[in-house]
């Protein structure tokens, strides 16, 4: 057996409680990668996480953690703001690094994080890795057969984190400010809409122009009888030309989902047919079932190989999928399935968006990637 690589967790917020942490503790995990130290502004926060997982060392910051510890892997699970800082400090110190979605509030830091990875021979690997999910290329395959591609919509209606059950507790890792989803670099479009833009551009490639509208409904929101202003557009429509000519949107609002079509879903107009997303398992925002010529084609969370056992009941599941394709990647000497050229083009989507939303100028984009 091989010696388990030694990770750092930075970030110990909601995601870290519901999902990196427990699947981290299960045996089939800690046998190839053992998580050592983790990190998170509120240091008593980052102790009880220590405290609770078995983990040896906390700490308030990454510095101080890679100053003190030795780490083959920083996972970066931290508010979207301080994605870039935290992968930045992490490779520059020589680590592979895996990076939450968005990967960062703009491409410029993607390019950064991108051509210092490169630079300094490590990994990066950025979410969602939708490429992991077997699944994705069936859907793929799937929509090439519904000839000329003209039209595609996909939905991330429902959601704000002010309403995670996690969030209600009283002790330090439950009573999480979720407040930084509301602030500047945050909101539906890199934290919710991210998931749209990364299947949709699985599926059917990347993206040329972006337009968008955006405005906000509520001006507030409370959490724990405590208001929230609201910084960011919380009703948005991103309407995209995709290199293949075929235009599609993508709804990401903080209004109720809806009951017939599912979060995170999709629907793809050819001249031959049409290709329906019915289902998306909610714990991991995998697509699950489609629709195609009268056929339901399904499948289930299981398919993922590294998705066995307890790792199923847990959630965020696609989180753990992405940090074990990383662990195999640095074993293998390959590039990760969880790309960062895609992820950095999903970033530069989301920028692009808000600039025409600013300026009601449409944005040619300057990025693509290619599915490996």
């Amino acid at each position: 057996m091989t010696t388990p690589l030694r990770a750092a967790l930075i970030g110990c917020g909601s995601l870290s409680q519901r999902g990196v942490l427990p699947h981290l503790s299960e045996l089939d995990a800690c046998a190839r990668i053992q998580l050592v130290a983790v990190a998170d502004a509120v240091l008593a926060r980052a102790q009880a996480s220590a405290a609770r997982w078995g983990v040896p060392h906390a700490f308030a910051s990454v510095e101080e953690l890679l100053a003190a510890v030795d780490v083959d892997i920083v996972l970066v699970i931290t508010p979207i703001a301080h994605h870039y800082a935290n992968a930045m400090a992490a490779i520059t110190a020589g680590k592979h690094v895996y990076v939450q979605k968005a990967m960062t509030v703009t491409t410029a830091e993607a390019d950064a994080l991108l051509h210092a990875a490169q630079a300094a021979g490590v990994r990066l690997a950025a979410a969602p890795g939708y490429e992991l999910f077997p699944f994705t290329a069936q859907i793929r395959a799937a929509a090439a057969a519904i000839g000329q591609i003209y039209s595609c919509y996909t939905y991330t209606h429902g959601f704000g984190h002010e309403k995670e059950a996690i969030r209600g507790g009283e002790s330090v890792t439950q009573a999480i400010d979720p407040g930084w989803y509301y602030r500047a670099g945050a909101g539906p479009l890199p934290d919710v809409t991210v998931y749209s833009l990364q299947l949709l551009t699985s599926v059917l490639g990347p993206v040329r122009r972006v337009t968008a509208l955006a405005n906000t409904r509520v001006p507030e929101r409370t959490w724990r009888d405590r208001q929230i202003t609201i910084e960011v557009p919380d009703n948005n429509a991103v309407l995209m030309e995709l290199h293949s000519g075929a235009i599609a949107v993508a709804a990401g609002t903080d209004s109720h989902g809806s009951q017939r079509n599912p979060w995170g879903g999709m629907e793809i107009f050819g001249n031959q047919g049409v290709l329906t997303i019915t289902d998306v398992e909610m714990k991991s925002g995998y697509p699950v079932e489609f629709l195609l010529s009268g056929t339901v084609h399904r499948a289930k969370l299981g398919d993922q190989p590294y998705l066995t056992g307890q790792h199923l009941a847990i959630e965020e599941p696609h989180v753990y999928v992405d940090i074990m394709d990383l662990v195999d990647a640095i074993r293998d000497d390959r590039s990760p399935r969880a790309s960062g050229d895609q992820a950095r083009h999903v970033v530069e989507i989301i920028e692009a968006a808000r600039t025409a939303i600013a300026t009601g100028s449409t944005q040619t984009l300057r990025t693509t990637f290619t599915i490996a």
